[in-house]
């Protein structure tokens, strides 16, 4: 619901809206120069990609599974949810900066066997009866700030490996497969494994991770393209492109042949935040993902309670309501450039942020499976589309030398709110019961658009 998607155990993990590992990916259709195939080496980088997702969409269900197997109290299901969010406001940034000084895929190779690692001691753990919530606290916030170096040296390998005129069809590639693995095949298979034991997903997890490790081992030591066909974008270009249809397919573009190199000095995500919210645009967008972020990441901290408890749903069903999410999604990603098309961008945000608060309120007051899987289907549809349509607007009213640093200072604000969201639905769960958090985020978006509604049904200023 409030552009990126964040793979680290609450939005999309939890079935949200975020989905962070926008970190950005995915602009629209191909483009026409690039019919080509794409280098074998990016075809590697997929495969690496694909293994990697599948763990953690494995972890982003297993992991609350085995909270509320452990302690299933709102508090404790949040406080989970809360670690395993808080390296993306923590070591993001830093991990970024540090990215773009070495060796892209060096970094995921060490990431990926850091986290088969750490994943491996919590089968271990596991298997010893000796798990606790502290322990899955420390565990998820490791896996998580793994994946912050993993996921941003992935962006920049990406660039150093596919033509310029080809990272339309790359960041397309990446998003389907994102989908595929990350929020449905990993998912569905961690409710089924956790079934017949609770550390068997974890310990397919770290398989996928070594998986990973071993097909980004081959490039390591390959000279990126770059070299030899001559300089491309830099890192933060492959940041930039996060529309993953055609609609935004022109933004995206300009964004990737534009960010020829990224943001050098210490000033640059102070510059982005300064521009951020300088722009009355921009100011308004980034604050409504952020009150958005609250109420989706409040929801997806009690999902696997509201699923396991609220509708009585097994391990193994709990998963299908992700997936509902996700089909809604890939209806988005088709769907959404069209429309766009047709209607102007403001008025078609206002409404998928209606759609969210009203699924969101209506799965509060009417638990039930059938209406859950409907509600999120549904939720996924509107959340597709906000995605996509709001880092449209994001790179139209950005200036072109401006668009790696005003992306991170997004980011920034956006991600770093999600523990709070987090820790909020644990204590109006505990209090109040897991119903109330999705009405209460259902409220809490619906009286944003209240507010902020005339400000998107205006005709949208002049472009930067």
């Amino acid at each position: 619901m409030c552009e990126d998607r964040d793979h680290s155990g609450v939005s999309s993990q939890s079935g949200g809206f975020l989905t962070h590992r926008a970190q950005a990916t995915g602009s629209g259709a191909a483009n026409s120069r690039g019919r080509t195939a794409l280098p074998s080496s990016f075809r590697t980088l997929l495969a690496s990609w694909g293994a990697s997702l599948t763990g953690d969409g494995l972890r982003v269900v297993a992991l609350p599974l085995l909270a509320a197997w452990i302690d299933p109290s709102p508090v404790s299901i949040g406080a989970v949810a809360v670690a395993t969010t808080l390296p993306w406001l923590l070591i993001a940034a830093p991990a970024g900066a540090l990215v773009d000084r070495l060796n892209p895929a060096r970094v995921i190779l060490v990431s990926h066997l850091l986290r088969a690692l750490i994943t491996a001691c919590l089968v271990g753990v596991v298997l010893m009866n000796s798990a606790t919530i502290l322990i899955l606290c420390a565990i998820g916030f490791a896996l998580t700030a793994a994946e912050t170096f993993a996921d941003g040296a992935a962006q920049s390998l990406l660039v150093d490996v596919v033509p310029t005129v080809q990272l339309e069809r790359a960041n397309a590639r990446f998003v389907t497969v994102e989908t595929l693995a990350l929020d449905m095949a990993g998912p569905l298979a961690a409710g089924f494994l956790f079934m017949l034991a609770p550390w068997l997903p974890f310990a397919v997890s770290a398989v996928g991770f070594l998986i990973a490790a071993t097909l980004v081992r081959v490039l390591v030591q390959r000279p990126p393209p770059s070299a030899v066909l001559g300089p491309g974008p830099g890192p933060a270009a492959a940041k930039a492109t996060i529309s993953p249809t055609a609609g935004a397919a022109e933004a995206a573009q300009e964004s990737v042949e534009s960010e020829r190199a990224p943001a050098t000095g210490g000033g640059g995500l102070a510059e982005g935040l300064r521009f951020l919210f300088a722009s009355p645009v921009l100011r308004t967008l980034v604050l409504t993902v952020a009150v958005m972020v609250i109420a989706n990441a409040a929801t997806d901290a009690m999902l696997v309670l509201y699923a396991t408890e609220s509708l009585g749903l097994s391990q193994g069903l709990y998963p299908t309501l992700l997936a509902s999410y996700s089909v809604g999604t890939l209806i988005a990603a088709v769907l959404a450039g069209r429309l766009s098309d047709r209607f102007r961008g403001g008025p078609m945000l206002l409404v998928a942020m209606v759609v969210i608060g009203l699924t969101m309120l209506v799965m509060g007051l009417a638990v039930h499976p059938v209406v859950a899987w409907a509600s999120y289907a549904l939720m996924g549809v509107a959340g597709g589309t906000w995605n996509v349509l709001s880092a449209t607007r994001r790179q139209r009213h950005t200036p072109r030398s401006m668009i790696a640093r005003v992306s991170s200072a997004f980011r920034v604000v956006a991600w770093g709110i999600i523990p709070v969201g987090a820790g909020l639905g644990g204590f109006a769960g505990q209090h109040f019961g897991v119903p109330a958090v999705f009405a209460g985020g259902g409220v809490l978006v619906l009286a944003l658009a209240a507010v902020v509604g005339r400000y998107f049904l205006r005709p949208e200023p002049g472009t930067a």
